[in-house]
């Protein structure tokens, strides 16, 4: 697939449930109390837009519960990461959609709307700490691909005031020759510039910056404090000019401020900020509103297709790329006066790509293109969707996979009559409707596309997409040994099917929480490789206590005795059972286990194994047991037992000479000289006056 370089993004947003229609003016119709930010008046009037799309992870997976917020309208995404609403207050050349979620940095996508369904993808970066660094110690945080950050040192909570304790630094390289760069930028790039004139943006490097305190709080650097930044020009740009202007993201706004400039200084862009959020270095360029309805041979709209505009120019160019609508359309911002190429990359089959020159234009365009390549067939793909009473589906889509893609296609009237492109040599497909409105869903159908026309006939969402637990988990996703039947799955033998069980594997930890990847879907996560995931895997995420170091019991002189059942079988864990042995392959045999109390004959250090089988699962795993020998609580020398028993242990270098000294603290008699140096020179660890 085509790397997409640069982005003065245009696609169109997808999203699930609306919880309200919205009857409001636009968001930000105010910077401030009674004022009036003029530079919203680039952006037209208020309408009413339809819009669905996706949300994902930094793996291109999707995220379950993330909160979109168009206007005044909210909605969460489904399972799929997908969101639609059916209508909200827009502007009619910008609408700005927020995406948040926890474990995830805020983004947004901005697009100029369309009278069809807008459909966009999102994609959401973690909010994984690089470092965690101490208020007051300004200090220098880079990556591996050479952004850097210096911080200097003086934090303010999200109240302004002073910050004092520990300070995450979540940092993320948004380079422009990542394939995924205009899914993980907020917003697209619309700008504010200094003069506070419309601009569109090409990016040489765009970082992101969070500051998170103790608890989780926001925090940015204190006023008067500027941070630098080092951001890399990216290994596609040629010629990158010496000088280039800074910019922000304003998230309130949904658009880049324009705030400084930076020096190419070694192959990288370095400048001063006063704050701390998306920062880019960016041209700046004149433009024009620009429109293209992509069409087939028969001039039939191509909908759901990703459309890029690309600049051209010596030593660099860079891409506005969106979703076409319904209808085949899509529009944005482009650079006036500029030569420029359209793109479809992937059409109809894997590394295909339709491409054609167009412009310069000086002024707005409304165009069409005709889209066509070898190998690339396309069909009149049509349906009839009705809910579970026969009624036609109204707010829904169909998640349509083919040629290793997945596509969501809108439905608004319970019908479906688009054109499709497809690969002539991989024609299959697999296709599932959901109803959003009754969250409902058909089951997954199979078949071929066909030309001139691929029929799928009528098709009725029947099947309730219901989480009884609330586990993030839908009812019949937790039918695990596919009979249909709910109430025998059980994973845990708790006589809790799972579907009503919060805890599905018994483990003590909720189904719900056991989402490692924090993508809001417990059914991907799986720590420990096994291929059973976590939520029905009682050993993933107990895992950690079952290798452990241990220390012999008993204080016989020169015989080491173990006791591992004592740290094992002390009942934290009561479904488990464990067996003990002295070689892997024992262990993983099963043969030769160990009888408690074990004597070992190896003076020292040695390595042991614990075989641990869940009584609920059938699971196991094999952990790894580090035996230690006599213990020395207080680090001071002295074997506890040589302490307890006033017996020298030839192991240690220190002789107790008889006396009973404190095991727990190094200086039992707080003279200031330890137990062992004195019991070994002949003084009494036990009087403070000899010493």
């Amino acid at each position: 697939m085509k790397l997409i370089k640069n982005v003065f993004i245009l696609a169109f947003l997808f999203a699930l449930t609306a919880c309200q229609n919205d009857n409001n003016i636009p968001i930000n119709e105010s910077s401030e109390a009674g004022e009036t930010n003029p530079f919203l008046q680039n952006f037209g009037s208020a309408i009413q837009a339809r819009f669905i799309g996706t949300v994902v992870n930094e793996e291109d997976n999707p995220i379950a519960g993330a909160t979109i917020n168009i206007g005044s309208t909210f909605t969460v995404t489904d399972a799929n990461g997908v969101f639609s609403i059916v209508s909200a207050t827009v502007y009619s050349k910008f609408a700005d959609i927020k995406v948040s979620k926890n474990g995830f940095i805020n983004s947004s996508r901005a697009l100029v709307p369309t009278s069809g369904v807008n459909q966009v993808k999102i994609m959401l970066l973690s909010l994984d700490p690089v470092a965690t660094i101490i208020a007051g110690q300004p200090l220098t945080i880079a990556l591996p691909d050479g952004v850097e950050v210096d911080f200097p040192g003086q934090f303010t909570n999200q109240f302004g005031g002073a910050y004092q304790g520990n300070v995450d630094i979540i940092m993320k390289s948004l380079s422009v020759d990542n394939e995924y760069f205009t899914q993980m930028m907020p917003g697209n790039l619309t700008a504010e510039n200094i003069d506070g004139e419309l601009r569109v943006l090409e990016s040489y490097g765009m970082i992101a910056v969070e500051l998170r305190g103790d608890g989780g709080e926001e925090l940015n650097i204190a006023p008067g404090e500027p941070g630098i930044i080092r951001v890399p020009v990216a290994s596609s740009i040629t010629n990158p000019p010496a000088t280039i202007p800074l910019w922000y993201f304003d998230e309130d706004n949904g658009y880049w401020k324009e705030e400084g400039s930076a020096t190419l200084v070694n192959g990288r862009y370095e400048g001063e900020v006063s704050h701390f959020s998306f920062w880019n270095c960016d041209a700046p360029f004149e433009t024009i509103d620009f429109c293209v309805t992509i069409v087939d041979q028969n001039n039939n709209p191509i909908p759901n297709i990703l459309v890029q505009i690309e600049r051209d120019a010596s030593g660099w160019s860079s891409t506005t790329s969106g979703y076409t609508d319904n209808n085949g359309l899509v529009c944005g911002l482009v650079p006036a006066n500029e030569t420029l190429t359209l793109t479809v990359s992937d059409f109809g089959c894997v590394s295909n790509e339709f491409s054609m020159a167009l412009g310069p234009y000086s002024e707005d365009q409304n165009i069409s293109v005709t889209a066509q390549s070898g190998g690339a067939l396309t069909t009149n793909f049509t349906a009839i969707f009705n809910d579970c009473n026969g009624d036609a589906i109204t707010n829904g889509y169909l998640q349509l996979v083919y040629n290793n893609q997945s596509q969501i296609i809108p439905i608004t009237d319970g019908e479906i009559a688009v054109v499709i492109d497809y690969c002539a040599s991989d024609t299959s497909y697999s296709a599932q409707v959901i109803d959003v409105t009754n969250s409902q869903s058909t089951g997954v159908f199979n078949g071929s596309f066909t030309a001139p026309t691929t029929d799928l006939g009528t098709e009725m969402s029947c099947v309730d997409l219901v989480d009884t637990d609330a586990d993030g988990i839908f009812d019949i996703d937790e039918d695990v040994n596919g009979n249909s039947n709910l109430d025998d799955d059980d994973t845990d033998n708790d006589g809790i099917p799972n579907y009503q069980d919060e805890d599905d594997d018994g483990d003590g930890i909720n189904t719900a929480d056991e989402d490692a990847n924090n993508d809001g879907n417990p059914m991907n996560d799986d720590t420990d490789g096994d291929q059973t995931p976590d939520y029905l895997d009682d050993i993933d995420n107990n895992s950690n206590m079952f290798d452990a170091e241990i220390y012999e019991i008993g204080c016989a002189i020169d015989v080491y005795t173990y006791d591992f059942s004592l740290y094992y079988e002390d009942g934290s864990f009561p479904n488990f059972v464990y067996n003990y042995y002295e070689t892997l392959m024992d262990a993983q045999s099963e043969v030769n286990a160990l009888s408690m109390p074990y004597t070992s004959i190896v003076i020292g250090v040695q390595q042991l194994y614990v075989r641990v089988e869940s009584d609920n699962t059938g699971q196991n795993i094999i952990g790894v047991i580090t035996a230690l020998g006599f213990e020395d609580s207080d680090g001071d020398g002295l074997f506890n037992c040589e302490e307890l028993s006033g017996n020298d242990f030839t192991e240690t270098t220190c002789n107790p000479n008889g006396n009973i000294t404190d095991p727990n603290d190094p200086d039992t008699d707080g003279d200031g000289v330890d137990d062992c140096s004195e019991a070994t020179n002949g003084t009494d660890p036990n009087d403070p006056l000899d010493f």
